[in-house]
């Protein structure tokens, strides 16, 4: 499950601590509660933690109307790195139902350089404004069970596709 970090704005995490990195191919429609309905991008970071060899999963959106960062941590915290595959799949899966799709950023294979200036560039990585919107954290978390899972993003998707429906015909 993913939980909403209301307190977060930004993450400002040396490029160092980024185990891998994954971010939207494009910029889709969301409608989050308390916001107006508008473009966004998803990344999910693979954090590293201080000694003991642990990691966390984080997903950030990027909002592009609103100017703001909203983060979702996964509720196991930090996990053993025998833990990764299934974390990271949790993680895409949460992408996945807000109906984004993620790719990953290569970042291992830039030189150091390269994936400094990439990491700082990143809008999730950057202040856009001093106060963020309230944002309902019950409205947006995501629990995938081991066993519905499938059947969870399949009916997720159908939902996807009738509310673009209705949106396209509104137009």
């Amino acid at each position: 499950m993913f939980v909403l970090q209301k307190k977060l704005s930004v993450l400002s995490v040396p490029r160092s601590r980024v185990g891998m990195l994954y971010r939207s191919g494009a910029d889709i429609q969301l409608a989050l509660p308390g916001l107006p309905s508008q473009m966004g991008s998803a990344f999910m970071v693979l954090l590293k933690k201080g000694g003991g060899g642990k990691v966390q999963v984080l997903v950030g959106l990027f909002l592009a109307k609103s100017r703001c960062n909203i983060f979702y941590v996964s509720d196991s915290g930090e996990v053993p790195l025998e833990l990764v595959e299934q974390e990271l799949a949790a993680g895409q899966i949460f992408a996945e139902s807000m109906g984004f799709i993620l790719n990953d950023s290569q970042l291992g294979r830039m030189s150091a350089e390269q994936q400094e200036v990439y990491w700082n560039a990143l809008p999730i990585c950057q202040r856009h404004g001093d106060t963020l919107p309230e944002i309902k954290a019950a409205d947006t978390s995501f629990a995938p069970s081991p066993v519905s899972v499938k059947s969870n993003l399949l009916a997720k998707r159908q939902a996807l596709r009738e509310h673009l429906g209705k949106l396209l015909a509104s137009l």
